[in-house]
């Protein structure tokens, strides 16, 4: 007699996780154009505050595990929430005036930056293919800020003081995360940030009628919260689990290649000259250097 074997149709989840980790990549991509869009409308602060609280809604089902809170979780929470938040509200201030591609270039120079704060911070030795990435990604930026005019340059400038900041945020970040509640911590950061944006609406005495406000337009800021920041936590949380960090962070370098596509092409139309591609390219290779790593560097990374 035959006997039939039945075959099980695994989905392999290093699959699913780069997919889920390519469309967090497309995700934030699409955040630059959009943020700039509606902050001509809409205050800085009072925009941060109403996304950020958009994302925390997404974490209400995650406080189930309230029990778990402590005082670690809410020191660390706090502390880079208010690294996150000093960061974000540079970037957000810099592409009033630059433009979204050029923005989310300078952005990724935060993958560059974080080795030299791991080395300043534990002694972590510096491998020679990153002091390429600097020089690479330097020259990058040179051609960036030739590319523009007097006011781009200042938006320039206050979105590589939020790479700065951003670097520091990862490298805490990676910490505190291994030893905490995530959801709880992100929680937490989020509320940090969402009061600190609202305080700052509030000091500004940013006023915007938001009652008068059609459908699309909240959509979109439920979009740019649950979506960009709820959605992308989750999509990475999960990933990481099933892809190691190596693969994980080319993956990344996609970002600001979206960002350029939808500020250029889908959503946006906005253009560069050819000093500024020429700069964009350089970054997009220094941060490519920086995240590629032999397979005995990935092996210590897991």
């Amino acid at each position: 007699m035959e006997t039939k074997t039945k075959k099980n149709y695994k989905i392999n989840p290093k699959i699913t996780a780069n997919i889920l980790l390519v469309l967090t990549t497309l995700l934030w991509g699409t955040s630059f154009i959009i943020t700039k869009n509606l902050t001509q409308e809409v205050p800085v602060f009072l925009y941060l505050g109403i996304r950020f609280s958009i994302a925390f809604i997404g974490f209400i089902p995650y406080l189930i595990r309230i029990k778990r809170m402590n005082k670690k979780i809410l020191l660390f929470g706090t502390l880079t929430g208010l690294l996150y938040y000093f960061a974000i509200v540079f970037q957000t201030l810099g592409i009033q005036t630059t433009t979204a591609g050029k923005a989310a270039f300078i952005t990724g120079l935060s993958t560059v930056m974080v080795p030299f704060i791991t080395w300043l911070g534990f002694r972590k030795a510096i491998k020679k293919r990153v002091w390429l990435a600097v020089i690479i990604s330097i020259s990058g930026m040179v051609f960036l800020l030739l590319e523009g005019v007097s006011n781009i340059i200042i938006g320039d400038f206050l979105v590589l003081i939020h790479a700065v900041l951003y670097a520091f945020f990862i490298v805490l970040n990676g910490k505190y995360v291994r030893v905490v509640d995530v959801y709880l911590y992100s929680a937490v950061q989020l509320i940090v940030i969402s009061l600190l944006s609202f305080g700052g609406s509030f000091m500004l005495n940013e006023t915007f009628d938001l009652l008068t406000m059609s459908l699309p337009f909240w959509l979109i800021f439920i979009y740019m919260g649950l979506g960009v920041i709820t959605f992308t936590f989750i999509f990475q949380n999960w990933s990481q689990q099933h892809q190691g960090p190596t693969q994980t962070a080319v993956i990344f370098t996609l970002e600001p290649v979206f960002a350029v596509i939808f500020a250029s092409f889908i959503i946006g139309d906005e253009t560069m000259t050819w000093l500024g591609w020429l700069g964009c390219a350089l970054i997009f290779i220094a941060i490519l250097i920086t995240v590629l790593k032999n397979d005995k560097e990935s092996k210590n990374d897991l």
